[in-house]
């Protein structure tokens, strides 16, 4: 049987050349990152620029509820009367 080397076998790539590699990668995922966040970001401006869906499906601009007091009811629950009477101003 043949002796174990006291030095230890080398890597076929060099320390640096990995090294180069690994820098390179995350500085790709860094700028992919962050071009994302610029061209995704969304862009809204106020509350009422938001569209919503009604219970019928139809697509509801919240333009029209500018100024609004809406009554918000309670649907029950141990709440009771409190919320019924509470009013919010949009």
């Amino acid at each position: 049987m043949e002796p174990l080397a006291a030095n230890p076998l080398k890597c076929s790539v060099p320390k640096a050349r990995l090294i180069a590699v690994l820098l390179s990668m995350v500085l790709c995922s860094v700028t992919l990152f962050l071009l994302q966040l610029r061209y995704l970001k969304p862009k809204i401006k106020d509350f009422y620029s938001f569209e919503v869906k009604d219970s019928r499906g139809k697509t509801v601009s919240l333009e029209k509820y500018r100024g609004k007091i809406p009554q918000r009811r309670s649907q029950g629950g141990i709440f009771g009367n409190i919320l019924s009477i509470l009013r919010v101003k949009l």
